[in-house]
């Protein structure tokens, strides 16, 4: 039986019915959901090393480019320290779909960083705007009957939200963006230099 964790890290009044939903829904398609609430980051890394393995972890939080947060901030993570926890729980089936549903969980640096700093991540999809958990909950739903009930692409799956909710979300498949995470990151690393060199910045 495939597994979904779905984790409630944002602290919104809306969440416990947007993670609800997406429990209830992921059961109806015959997955076992585990649903659990964090409110401090070693509260994270405890649930991730206690539940076993998964082929989708779902993560509700405050999000941009750099990292993710609850409301109260007691949570609050870098992607990159995220990405590595991930790797270190050991808690990620093969080909397992990270969901974001975080505000700029779709962005490509959010996505290029989890890969970077964890090559066990497969896939990241996530909205490239700002959404209420309304809009998380459809178009997440969207996806998860595409991809688990219809059998669609990962990345085709994630498609099919924008013609259904007009919202914008993005798929990535770690093995479709190998090059470009490296040229990516090669890319920041000579900016780095330049600005330390020529620029004279520390």
């Amino acid at each position: 039986m495939k597994r979904i964790l779905v984790i409630k890290a944002c602290g919104s009044a809306a969440e416990p019915h947007e993670c609800a939903g997406i429990c209830d829904q992921a059961e109806l398609y015959g997955l076992e959901s585990i649903c659990i609430e964090i409110k401090n980051n070693d509260e994270l890394e405890g649930a991730l090393y206690t539940n076993g393995k998964f082929d989708y972890v779902y993560l509700s939080a405050h999000g941009n480019e750099d990292c993710f947060s609850s409301e109260d901030e007691q949570v609050n993570m870098l992607w990159t320290d995220f990405a590595e926890l991930l790797c270190s729980t050991d808690c990620m089936k093969e080909d397992c779909i990270l969901m974001l549903s975080c505000c700029r969980g779709g962005l490509m640096q959010v996505a290029y960083t989890l890969f970077y700093s964890c090559s066990h991540i497969s896939y990241v999809i996530g909205p490239r705007q700002s959404l209420s958990s309304v809009d998380m909950s459809i178009c997440f739903g969207v996806f998860l009957y595409n991809n688990v009930i219809r059998r669609t692409d990962p990345v085709v799956a994630c498609e099919k939200i924008k013609y259904a909710t007009e919202q914008r979300f993005s798929c990535y498949d770690r093995q479709e963006e190998e090059i470009n995470i490296e040229s990516y990151f090669n890319a920041g690393r000579l900016y780095d230099i330049y600005e330390k060199v020529c620029l004279g910045k520390s």
